[in-house]
């Protein structure tokens, strides 16, 4: 997905929280920022741009592979740091448990854009998976010095939990790097020249319980576009992809799905400039309330044509016309709506 910037730090937190903002404001102090993901993930982005905005001492520690490996590897890093404030960006367990074994002497704030509790929820996970969730962001509930939020329904719900310190930093992108752009020897080269096309740029996943994951409802409404020259681009990588290569085999639209992996991002525009529509699916349930995700800055951005499900921040700033209602947890139907909006569109371009 596309990288998240820091914007501007927010003016009033409250309490404790107000000096941990201020910390990343003395040019004396020192900041470390641990990010869930590898040197190129959009975690680690959005900590070298909040980096890169704060004055004093900064570094920023990207995850390695394996959890337990991470934990063991960041920690001694971290202490040796020695930060003034440690910055965690998600709410996961290699940056929360490396944040607060290294910060007892350091404020806290934890950056999150998901709630997990509820997410693991929303995808049927185990008892066991749920609870330790729950109780990891009771930790960061109740020792962080700040929280960050990207939405303002996100906040709503982590003041709900008893959470004072909260403030609401959007997800956006670099509007020198992603711009609108139309590069048609581009989509001749992989044949989208004369045919609509509608697509996904994201990390593809895939839930077994669901049957489902990210681009499902794209897939399916394919095959019920059979008669129109509509084409699906996906952009990305992820463990869905190979479902979803099996699914348009069976549907019979194979030929039309176009999966072009992943694409460094200084190319990330010039690729989205091969889907006309691109498509934000999000399930009408509380967790998904709270993720605004990468996406949806960067479609607009782009100036592509969106249709998203009435949820969240997009429910919140898209016109009527590219939204799409969508029923409960998993809306089987969904697929079905979102074919009827493509077939408007292929007729009225």
């Amino acid at each position: 997905g596309s990288p998240l910037t820091a914007g501007a730090i927010p003016q009033q937190p409250v309490g404790t929280g107000r000096r941990a903002f201020e910390l990343m404001r003395d040019q004396d102090r020192s900041i470390l920022f641990i990010a869930n993901g590898g040197p190129e993930s959009a975690a680690a982005e959005r900590a070298r741009r909040f980096a890169a905005a704060t004055v004093g001492r900064t570094r920023v520690l990207t995850r390695p592979t394996g959890r337990l490996r991470s934990v063991s590897t960041l920690t001694s890093m971290a202490l040796a740091f020695d930060p003034d404030l440690v910055y965690c960006v998600d709410l996961a367990v290699v940056p929360v448990v490396v944040g607060v074994v290294s910060s007892r002497k350091a404020k806290l704030i934890v950056d999150t854009g998901d709630y997990p509790s509820a997410f693991f929820r929303q995808i049927r996970s185990g008892v066991a998976k749920v609870m330790a969730a729950r109780a990891m962001e009771e930790v960061v509930y109740r020792r962080a010095d700040a929280v960050v939020v990207r939405g303002i329904h996100h906040s709503a719900i982590m003041r709900g939990h008893g959470v004072r310190r909260v403030a609401v930093i959007p997800d956006g992108v670099d509007l020198e790097q992603v711009t609108p752009q139309t590069d048609l020897a581009l989509r001749e080269r992989h044949g989208l020249h004369k045919v609509l096309t509608v697509g996904i740029a994201g990390h593809f996943t895939w839930y077994e319980r669901l049957r489902g994951g990210l681009g499902r409802e794209l897939v399916c409404a394919l095959s019920l576009l059979r008669d129109l020259p509509i084409h699906v681009v996906l952009i990305g990588d992820g463990p869905g992809l190979s479902h979803l290569r099996v699914l348009a085999a069976e549907l019979g639209v194979s030929q039309r799905l176009h999966i072009l992996g992943w694409i460094p991002y200084q190319h990330y525009a010039q690729y989205l400039s091969l889907i006309d529509v691109c498509v934000l699916t999000q399930t009408n349930d509380q967790s998904s309330w709270v993720r605004t995700t990468g996406k949806l800055p960067g479609y607009m951005a782009s100036g592509r044509y969106i249709l998203a499900s009435a949820v969240g921040t997009a429910q919140s700033i898209l016109p009527d016309e590219m939204l799409i209602p969508y029923v409960g947890h998993w809306d089987e139907t969904y697929p079905a709506k979102l074919a009827t909006r493509l077939r408007d569109l292929a007729r009225h371009p």
